[in-house]
C-alpha cells in the first residue's frame, strides 16, 4: 500500500485537474449537477463514476471530502475495468485490481483539499459497486437498495448512456468506526455555486479544486 500511495504522488505531481460542476444528463431523463474532477476520453457516450472512501483512508475521521466524482466518454461497447483502466491510464486515478484483473483492489486520488494526504482506502478488496440511472436512488445494503449491485466481474460490467457508477469503501473483514460509514453521496456542488448556475452566471462559478 506504501508503494501505491507513493505512486499516487508521484502521479499527480504532473496532473492538473479542476473540479467542475457538470450538468449530467442521467438515463432516467433527469438532468443533475454533479461536481467534477475531470473528464477522460471522447464519444458520444457518457457515464459518471462515483468514488465515496467513506473516511475509510489514511485521514480518517479527519477525510474532509470523502466523495468525488468523474466523468468517462467513449463511444461502443465498454466495460467499468475498461473505464477504471482508462482513469490510471492518464493519471487521474490509481487503482489496482485482483483475481486478473476481474475485481477492484484499491482506488486512489490525491485532492489538496485533504490537508492529511491521499484517498486510499486501509482495506484493499472491500468495495461495493453498483449503478443507476436514476439520481434519486438510495444506496442502502446489498440486499435492499436502489441501486443495482455488480453481480458481475468489472471485466462483464458494461458501461451504459446517461449512468452513474458508484464505487463504495466498506469493510468486509473489519467493524466500521463510528465516524465512517458504507453509503454513497454524489458529489454536488456547493450552494453558493448552485445560486450562480440558477442565475446564468457560469463565468463566475469557481473551479474549488486544483491538483498538481
Amino acid at each position: 500500500m506504501k508503494t501505491l500511495l507513493v505512486s499516487m504522488i508521484t502521479v499527480s505531481v504532473s496532473t492538473v485537474a479542476y473540479a467542475t460542476p457538470y450538468h449530467f444528463a442521467t438515463g432516467s431523463g433527469k438532468k443533475i449537477w454533479v461536481e467534477v474532477e475531470e473528464w477522460v476520453g471522447t464519444g458520444a457516450n457518457e457515464t459518471i463514476l462515483v468514488v465515496d472512501w467513506n473516511k475509510l483512508d489514511a485521514n480518517g475521521a479527519d477525510t474532509a471530502t470523502e466523495s468525488h466524482a468523474f466523468g468517462y466518454r467513449w463511444d461502443g461497447a465498454k466495460y467499468e475495468s475498461d473505464m477504471l483502466a482508462d482513469f490510471d491510464r492518464v493519471g487521474v486515478l490509481t487503482v489496482t485490481t485482483g483475481y486478473g484483473g476481474a475485481s477492484l483492489a484499491n482506488i486512489g486520488f490525491v485532492d489538496v483539499d485533504e490537508p492529511c494526504g491521499a484517498h486510499l482506502h486501509v482495506e484493499e478488496g472491500s468495495w461495493s459497486l453498483a449503478s443507476t440511472n436514476n439520481p434519486d436512488a438510495v444506496w442502502g445494503t446489498w440486499d435492499n437498495s436502489e441501486w443495482d449491485f455488480n453481480q458481475a466481474s468489472i471485466t462483464a460490467e458494461l458501461l451504459a448512456n446517461g449512468q452513474l457508477e458508484g464505487a463504495s469503501a466498506t469493510l468486509w473483514f473489519g467493524t466500521m468506526p463510528s465516524y465512517a460509514n458504507d453509503q454513497l453521496d454524489i458529489p454536488a456542488p456547493e450552494p453558493a455555486t448552485m445560486l450562480l448556475l440558477s442565475l446564468g452566471l457560469t463565468a463566475l462559478v469557481p473551479n474549488k479544486r486544483k491538483r498538481r
